[in-house]
Protein backbone atom coordinates (compact mmCIF):
# COMPACT_ATOMS: atom_id res chain seq x y z
CA UNK A 1 0.00 0.00 0.00
CA UNK A 2 0.92 3.84 -0.46
CA UNK A 3 2.82 5.32 2.23
CA UNK A 4 4.31 9.03 2.93
CA UNK A 5 7.24 9.48 0.98
CA UNK A 6 6.94 6.32 -0.46
CA UNK A 7 8.55 5.78 -4.22
CA UNK A 8 5.34 5.25 -6.28
CA UNK A 9 7.23 4.44 -9.51
CA UNK A 10 7.61 0.99 -9.52
CA UNK A 11 4.10 0.88 -8.18
CA UNK A 12 2.76 2.61 -11.33
CA UNK A 13 4.85 0.32 -13.67
CA UNK A 14 3.13 -2.81 -12.57
CA UNK A 15 0.15 -1.20 -11.91
CA UNK A 16 0.16 -0.30 -15.29
CA UNK A 17 1.27 -4.07 -16.40
CA UNK A 18 -1.16 -6.12 -14.34
CA UNK A 19 -4.04 -4.17 -16.19
CA UNK A 20 -2.59 -4.44 -19.72
CA UNK A 21 -2.80 -8.03 -18.73
CA UNK A 22 -6.63 -8.34 -17.53
CA UNK A 23 -7.57 -5.90 -20.85
CA UNK A 24 -5.93 -8.43 -22.61
CA UNK A 25 -7.01 -11.50 -21.44
CA UNK A 26 -10.80 -10.13 -21.01
CA UNK A 27 -10.36 -9.33 -24.40
CA UNK A 28 -9.33 -12.83 -24.89
CA UNK A 29 -11.30 -14.52 -22.87
CA UNK A 30 -14.30 -13.57 -23.12
CA UNK A 31 -15.06 -11.83 -26.87
CA UNK A 32 -12.60 -13.74 -28.46
CA UNK A 33 -13.27 -17.66 -27.31
CA UNK A 34 -16.92 -16.89 -27.89
CA UNK A 35 -16.01 -16.26 -31.66
CA UNK A 36 -17.56 -11.72 -30.55
CA UNK A 37 -14.40 -10.90 -32.51
CA UNK A 38 -11.74 -12.69 -34.49
CA UNK A 39 -8.16 -12.46 -34.12
CA UNK A 40 -7.41 -9.61 -36.65
CA UNK A 41 -7.48 -6.11 -37.07
CA UNK A 42 -6.44 -3.42 -33.92
CA UNK A 43 -6.80 -6.76 -31.79
CA UNK A 44 -4.52 -9.17 -32.85
CA UNK A 45 -1.82 -5.67 -32.33
CA UNK A 46 -3.15 -4.93 -29.43
CA UNK A 47 -2.99 -8.72 -27.87
CA UNK A 48 0.31 -8.84 -29.42
CA UNK A 49 1.66 -5.76 -28.24
CA UNK A 50 0.33 -6.92 -24.51
CA UNK A 51 3.34 -9.27 -24.12
CA UNK A 52 5.42 -6.24 -23.25
CA UNK A 53 3.30 -6.15 -19.77
CA UNK A 54 4.71 -9.27 -18.95
CA UNK A 55 8.25 -7.93 -19.68
CA UNK A 56 7.67 -5.29 -17.38
CA UNK A 57 6.85 -7.30 -14.55
CA UNK A 58 10.09 -9.78 -15.25
CA UNK A 59 12.37 -6.80 -15.35
CA UNK A 60 10.74 -5.44 -12.13
CA UNK A 61 11.00 -8.96 -10.25
CA UNK A 62 14.71 -8.87 -10.87
CA UNK A 63 15.00 -5.23 -9.80
CA UNK A 64 13.53 -6.12 -6.88
CA UNK A 65 15.37 -9.39 -6.23
CA UNK A 66 18.50 -8.28 -7.26
CA UNK A 67 18.45 -5.58 -4.44
CA UNK A 68 17.46 -7.96 -1.81
CA UNK A 69 20.04 -10.10 -2.98
CA UNK A 70 22.94 -7.74 -3.05
CA UNK A 71 21.80 -6.78 0.87
CA UNK A 72 21.75 -10.05 1.86
CA UNK A 73 25.26 -10.92 0.45
CA UNK A 74 26.86 -7.53 1.26
CA UNK A 75 26.36 -8.62 5.18
CA UNK A 76 29.33 -11.24 4.91
CA UNK A 77 27.36 -14.26 6.57
CA UNK A 78 28.36 -16.48 4.15
CA UNK A 79 27.01 -17.66 0.67
CA UNK A 80 24.82 -20.79 2.89
CA UNK A 81 23.04 -18.73 4.85
CA UNK A 82 22.53 -15.93 2.18
CA UNK A 83 21.46 -18.22 0.06
CA UNK A 84 19.00 -20.27 1.98
CA UNK A 85 17.59 -16.92 4.00
CA UNK A 86 17.00 -15.68 -0.01
CA UNK A 87 15.25 -18.87 -0.99
CA UNK A 88 12.81 -19.25 1.71
CA UNK A 89 11.95 -15.51 1.62
CA UNK A 90 11.29 -15.77 -1.94
CA UNK A 91 9.32 -19.14 -1.46
CA UNK A 92 7.10 -18.16 1.55
CA UNK A 93 6.08 -15.05 -0.65
CA UNK A 94 5.54 -17.23 -4.09
CA UNK A 95 4.76 -20.83 -3.44
CA UNK A 96 1.80 -21.02 -1.45
CA UNK A 97 -0.11 -18.64 -3.72
CA UNK A 98 1.20 -20.85 -6.54
CA UNK A 99 0.03 -24.19 -5.00
CA UNK A 100 -3.12 -22.72 -3.91
CA UNK A 101 -4.09 -21.82 -7.24
CA UNK A 102 -2.47 -25.16 -8.87
CA UNK A 103 -5.33 -27.00 -6.38
CA UNK A 104 -7.67 -23.93 -8.17
CA UNK A 105 -7.38 -24.70 -11.30
CA UNK A 106 -6.81 -28.69 -10.74
CA UNK A 107 -10.80 -28.60 -9.35
CA UNK A 108 -11.97 -26.81 -12.02
CA UNK A 109 -10.09 -29.26 -14.64
CA UNK A 110 -11.72 -32.24 -12.54
CA UNK A 111 -15.57 -30.89 -11.88
CA UNK A 112 -15.80 -29.22 -15.68
CA UNK A 113 -15.71 -25.89 -15.47
CA UNK A 114 -12.62 -26.31 -17.89
CA UNK A 115 -12.27 -29.03 -20.53
CA UNK A 116 -8.70 -29.30 -21.16
CA UNK A 117 -7.73 -31.52 -18.48
CA UNK A 118 -4.63 -30.44 -16.08
CA UNK A 119 -0.99 -31.71 -15.84
CA UNK A 120 1.34 -32.27 -12.78
CA UNK A 121 4.30 -30.80 -13.89
CA UNK A 122 3.42 -27.93 -13.04
CA UNK A 123 3.75 -28.85 -9.55
CA UNK A 124 7.69 -29.03 -10.30
CA UNK A 125 7.66 -25.85 -12.36
CA UNK A 126 8.54 -28.43 -14.96
CA UNK A 127 5.89 -27.65 -17.32
CA UNK A 128 8.00 -25.23 -19.68
CA UNK A 129 11.63 -25.39 -18.96
CA UNK A 130 12.78 -26.35 -22.11
CA UNK A 131 10.40 -27.49 -24.21
CA UNK A 132 6.67 -26.23 -25.19
CA UNK A 133 4.10 -26.75 -23.25
CA UNK A 134 1.71 -29.77 -22.97
CA UNK A 135 -1.62 -28.37 -22.01
CA UNK A 136 -1.66 -24.46 -22.15
CA UNK A 137 -5.15 -24.09 -20.95
CA UNK A 138 -4.27 -25.53 -17.81
CA UNK A 139 -3.06 -23.03 -15.23
CA UNK A 140 -1.64 -21.02 -18.93
CA UNK A 141 -0.79 -18.07 -16.63
CA UNK A 142 1.69 -20.18 -14.83
CA UNK A 143 4.76 -20.07 -17.59
CA UNK A 144 5.61 -16.84 -15.80
CA UNK A 145 5.78 -17.79 -12.78
CA UNK A 146 7.68 -21.08 -13.45
CA UNK A 147 10.32 -18.67 -15.06
CA UNK A 148 10.72 -16.71 -12.25
CA UNK A 149 10.93 -19.55 -9.99
CA UNK A 150 14.28 -20.98 -12.12
CA UNK A 151 15.26 -17.45 -11.82
CA UNK A 152 15.50 -17.46 -7.85
CA UNK A 153 17.31 -20.80 -8.11
CA UNK A 154 19.71 -20.17 -10.73
CA UNK A 155 20.56 -17.17 -10.02
CA UNK A 156 22.29 -17.94 -5.89
CA UNK A 157 23.93 -20.77 -7.66
CA UNK A 158 25.35 -18.77 -10.17
CA UNK A 159 27.05 -16.14 -7.40
CA UNK A 160 27.90 -18.66 -4.94
CA UNK A 161 30.59 -20.26 -8.10
CA UNK A 162 31.55 -17.08 -9.03
CA UNK A 163 31.96 -15.95 -5.07
CA UNK A 164 34.86 -19.04 -5.29
CA UNK A 165 36.92 -16.46 -8.10
CA UNK A 166 36.24 -13.17 -7.13
CA UNK A 167 36.25 -11.33 -4.20
CA UNK A 168 34.05 -7.88 -5.45
CA UNK A 169 31.33 -8.18 -5.22
CA UNK A 170 30.27 -5.66 -7.32
CA UNK A 171 31.70 -7.75 -10.21
CA UNK A 172 30.00 -10.77 -8.59
CA UNK A 173 26.72 -9.69 -9.41
CA UNK A 174 27.45 -8.11 -12.57
CA UNK A 175 28.84 -10.88 -14.47
CA UNK A 176 26.16 -13.44 -12.50
CA UNK A 177 23.30 -11.23 -14.35
CA UNK A 178 25.56 -10.92 -17.50
CA UNK A 179 25.45 -14.69 -17.76
CA UNK A 180 21.91 -14.50 -17.11
CA UNK A 181 21.28 -12.59 -20.05
CA UNK A 182 23.88 -13.37 -22.50
CA UNK A 183 22.67 -17.42 -22.48
CA UNK A 184 19.38 -17.27 -23.20
CA UNK A 185 20.14 -14.28 -25.92
CA UNK A 186 22.57 -16.66 -27.73
CA UNK A 187 19.87 -19.82 -27.08
CA UNK A 188 17.80 -17.77 -29.19
CA UNK A 189 20.13 -16.70 -31.81
CA UNK A 190 20.87 -20.32 -32.75
CA UNK A 191 16.91 -21.60 -32.42
CA UNK A 192 15.37 -21.72 -35.69
CA UNK A 193 13.43 -18.34 -36.69
CA UNK A 194 9.53 -18.56 -36.26
CA UNK A 195 7.60 -16.75 -38.35
CA UNK A 196 4.08 -16.63 -36.64
CA UNK A 197 3.41 -15.01 -33.32
CA UNK A 198 1.90 -17.94 -32.05
CA UNK A 199 5.00 -20.17 -33.31
CA UNK A 200 7.54 -17.75 -31.62
CA UNK A 201 5.30 -17.53 -28.17
CA UNK A 202 5.03 -21.38 -27.64
CA UNK A 203 8.64 -21.86 -28.79
CA UNK A 204 10.42 -19.10 -27.61
CA UNK A 205 8.65 -16.54 -25.36
CA UNK A 206 6.90 -19.20 -23.03
CA UNK A 207 10.06 -21.39 -22.74
CA UNK A 208 12.07 -20.64 -19.87
CA UNK A 209 15.58 -21.36 -20.81
CA UNK A 210 15.03 -18.34 -23.54
CA UNK A 211 13.67 -15.69 -21.39
CA UNK A 212 15.67 -16.02 -18.48
CA UNK A 213 17.34 -12.96 -19.46
CA UNK A 214 14.63 -10.70 -18.69
CA UNK A 215 14.47 -11.09 -15.24
CA UNK A 216 18.52 -11.07 -15.32
CA UNK A 217 18.08 -7.37 -16.95
CA UNK A 218 16.12 -6.62 -13.64
CA UNK A 219 19.09 -7.62 -11.39
CA UNK A 220 21.75 -6.08 -13.86
CA UNK A 221 19.74 -2.99 -12.94
CA UNK A 222 20.07 -3.20 -9.42
CA UNK A 223 23.80 -3.82 -9.61
CA UNK A 224 24.13 -0.73 -11.60
CA UNK A 225 21.80 0.88 -9.02
CA UNK A 226 23.49 0.04 -6.42
CA UNK A 227 27.31 0.29 -7.11
CA UNK A 228 27.19 3.21 -10.48
CA UNK A 229 24.69 5.66 -8.10
CA UNK A 230 26.79 8.56 -10.31
CA UNK A 231 25.45 7.14 -13.55
CA UNK A 232 21.78 5.82 -12.29
CA UNK A 233 21.06 9.84 -10.92
CA UNK A 234 22.45 11.58 -14.68
CA UNK A 235 20.41 12.58 -17.74
CA UNK A 236 17.41 10.57 -16.10
CA UNK A 237 14.79 12.10 -18.78
CA UNK A 238 17.46 11.24 -21.56
CA UNK A 239 18.03 7.55 -20.19
CA UNK A 240 13.79 6.88 -20.42
CA UNK A 241 13.26 8.54 -23.12
CA UNK A 242 15.98 6.30 -25.02
CA UNK A 243 14.33 3.34 -22.59
CA UNK A 244 10.73 4.29 -24.28
CA UNK A 245 12.70 3.43 -28.04
CA UNK A 246 14.46 0.77 -27.07
CA UNK A 247 10.83 -1.22 -25.89
CA UNK A 248 8.84 0.42 -28.91
CA UNK A 249 11.50 -1.18 -30.97
CA UNK A 250 11.30 -4.52 -28.97
CA UNK A 251 7.18 -4.14 -29.47
CA UNK A 252 7.93 -3.51 -33.33
CA UNK A 253 9.70 -6.88 -34.12
CA UNK A 254 6.54 -8.70 -31.79
CA UNK A 255 3.87 -6.87 -33.64
CA UNK A 256 5.57 -7.39 -37.01
CA UNK A 257 5.33 -11.63 -36.59
CA UNK A 258 1.59 -10.90 -37.20
CA UNK A 259 1.99 -8.35 -39.73
CA UNK A 260 4.60 -10.07 -42.45
CA UNK A 261 3.69 -7.16 -45.26
CA UNK A 262 6.62 -5.01 -42.90
CA UNK A 263 8.96 -7.91 -42.22
CA UNK A 264 11.65 -9.99 -44.37
CA UNK A 265 13.51 -12.75 -43.10
CA UNK A 266 16.64 -10.47 -41.68
CA UNK A 267 14.48 -8.61 -39.62
CA UNK A 268 12.43 -12.25 -38.54
CA UNK A 269 16.33 -13.27 -37.60
CA UNK A 270 16.95 -9.93 -35.26
CA UNK A 271 13.03 -10.48 -34.14
CA UNK A 272 13.23 -14.00 -32.72
CA UNK A 273 16.68 -12.99 -30.61
CA UNK A 274 16.45 -9.40 -29.73
CA UNK A 275 13.26 -8.23 -29.08
CA UNK A 276 13.08 -9.42 -25.54
CA UNK A 277 16.11 -8.05 -25.11
CA UNK A 278 15.24 -4.34 -26.82
CA UNK A 279 11.82 -3.98 -24.24
CA UNK A 280 14.16 -5.41 -21.23
CA UNK A 281 17.27 -3.41 -21.82
CA UNK A 282 14.46 -0.60 -22.54
CA UNK A 283 12.44 -0.91 -19.36
CA UNK A 284 16.43 -0.89 -17.65
CA UNK A 285 16.82 2.22 -18.80
CA UNK A 286 13.12 3.79 -17.50
CA UNK A 287 14.09 2.71 -13.63
CA UNK A 288 15.95 5.72 -12.96
CA UNK A 289 12.98 7.87 -13.55
CA UNK A 290 11.13 5.85 -12.77
CA UNK A 291 12.97 5.07 -8.73
CA UNK A 292 12.73 8.97 -8.89
CA UNK A 293 8.81 9.10 -8.70
CA UNK A 294 8.75 10.24 -4.67
CA UNK A 295 4.86 10.55 -3.75
CA UNK A 296 3.38 11.41 -0.40
CA UNK A 297 0.09 9.90 0.15
CA UNK A 298 -3.09 11.09 -2.14
CA UNK A 299 -6.02 8.39 -3.19
CA UNK A 300 -4.34 7.78 -6.63
CA UNK A 301 -1.12 6.66 -4.65
CA UNK A 302 -2.93 4.16 -2.57
CA UNK A 303 -5.03 2.77 -5.41
CA UNK A 304 -1.66 2.37 -7.21
CA UNK A 305 -0.44 1.13 -4.37
CA UNK A 306 -2.72 -1.67 -3.89
CA UNK A 307 -2.97 -2.64 -6.89
CA UNK A 308 0.43 -3.44 -6.89
CA UNK A 309 0.33 -5.29 -3.50
CA UNK A 310 -2.16 -7.29 -4.92
CA UNK A 311 -0.69 -7.73 -8.19
CA UNK A 312 0.09 -11.21 -7.77
CA UNK A 313 -3.16 -12.50 -6.34
CA UNK A 314 -4.72 -10.77 -9.25
CA UNK A 315 -2.63 -12.44 -11.97
CA UNK A 316 -3.40 -15.94 -10.34
CA UNK A 317 -7.18 -15.57 -9.83
CA UNK A 318 -8.71 -13.63 -13.22
CA UNK A 319 -8.21 -16.68 -15.44
CA UNK A 320 -10.09 -18.92 -12.99
CA UNK A 321 -12.46 -16.38 -12.72
CA UNK A 322 -13.21 -16.08 -16.03
CA UNK A 323 -13.77 -20.04 -16.63
CA UNK A 324 -16.25 -20.14 -13.59
CA UNK A 325 -18.09 -17.25 -14.85
CA UNK A 326 -18.10 -18.56 -18.55
CA UNK A 327 -19.45 -22.00 -16.62
CA UNK A 328 -22.39 -20.17 -14.94
CA UNK A 329 -23.41 -17.95 -17.51
CA UNK A 330 -23.71 -18.57 -21.41
CA UNK A 331 -22.46 -16.02 -23.25
CA UNK A 332 -21.72 -16.65 -27.34
CA UNK A 333 -21.32 -14.66 -30.42
CA UNK A 334 -25.17 -13.46 -30.34
CA UNK A 335 -24.82 -12.33 -26.63
CA UNK A 336 -25.35 -8.47 -26.60
CA UNK A 337 -22.51 -5.72 -26.44
CA UNK A 338 -24.09 -4.32 -23.24
CA UNK A 339 -24.38 -8.17 -21.44
CA UNK A 340 -20.63 -8.54 -22.46
CA UNK A 341 -19.84 -5.20 -20.83
CA UNK A 342 -22.21 -6.16 -17.73
CA UNK A 343 -20.31 -9.76 -17.42
CA UNK A 344 -16.64 -8.26 -18.18
CA UNK A 345 -17.21 -5.52 -15.29
CA UNK A 346 -18.52 -8.55 -12.73
CA UNK A 347 -15.23 -10.10 -13.93
CA UNK A 348 -13.09 -6.81 -12.63
CA UNK A 349 -14.72 -6.49 -9.78
CA UNK A 350 -14.23 -10.19 -8.13
CA UNK A 351 -11.05 -10.47 -9.56
CA UNK A 352 -10.00 -7.06 -7.42
CA UNK A 353 -12.31 -8.00 -4.27
CA UNK A 354 -10.90 -11.53 -4.14
CA UNK A 355 -7.43 -10.63 -4.98
CA UNK A 356 -7.32 -8.40 -2.01
CA UNK A 357 -8.99 -11.12 0.13
CA UNK A 358 -6.46 -13.82 -0.54
CA UNK A 359 -3.71 -10.75 -0.31
CA UNK A 360 -4.56 -9.82 3.31
CA UNK A 361 -5.95 -13.35 4.63
CA UNK A 362 -3.46 -15.82 2.87
CA UNK A 363 -0.62 -14.46 0.71
CA UNK A 364 0.40 -12.20 3.26
CA UNK A 365 0.22 -13.80 6.57
CA UNK A 366 1.64 -16.79 5.12
CA UNK A 367 4.56 -14.53 3.60
CA UNK A 368 5.22 -13.26 6.87
CA UNK A 369 6.05 -16.55 8.34
CA UNK A 370 9.29 -15.92 7.00
CA UNK A 371 10.53 -13.61 9.83
CA UNK A 372 10.39 -16.96 12.10
CA UNK A 373 12.86 -18.38 9.90
CA UNK A 374 15.12 -15.60 8.22
CA UNK A 375 16.33 -12.00 8.71
CA UNK A 376 14.11 -9.14 6.80
CA UNK A 377 15.87 -8.25 3.95
CA UNK A 378 15.11 -4.49 1.96
CA UNK A 379 13.74 -5.23 -1.41
CA UNK A 380 13.68 -1.24 -2.28
CA UNK A 381 15.78 0.77 -4.83
CA UNK A 382 19.40 1.85 -3.22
Amino acid sequence: MASARRNVGLDYLRSLAILVVLANHALIGFFYTTSWIKMEGWFVTFTVSAVIAIEWLFVLSGFLIGAMMIRSFDKDRGWLRSAKDFWLRRWFRTLPNYYLFFLINLLLAVYGVTTDGYEYSHLLFLQNLAWEEGNRRFFGESWSLALDEWFYVAMPIIVGFLAFFLINRKFIFIIASSILIILPTLARIQYGTPTDFFQWDEQIRRITIYHLDATGWGVLAASINRWFPEWWRSHVPHKAWLGAILMMAGLFFVVGLVHPQYMNFMLYKIGNAFSITLMAAGVVFILPWLTGIINTWDPVAWVVGALSGYSYSIYLIHFPLIFLIKYFIVINNETSGVVMLMVVILWFFLVIILSGLIFNFFEKPVADMRELFTKRVDASPF
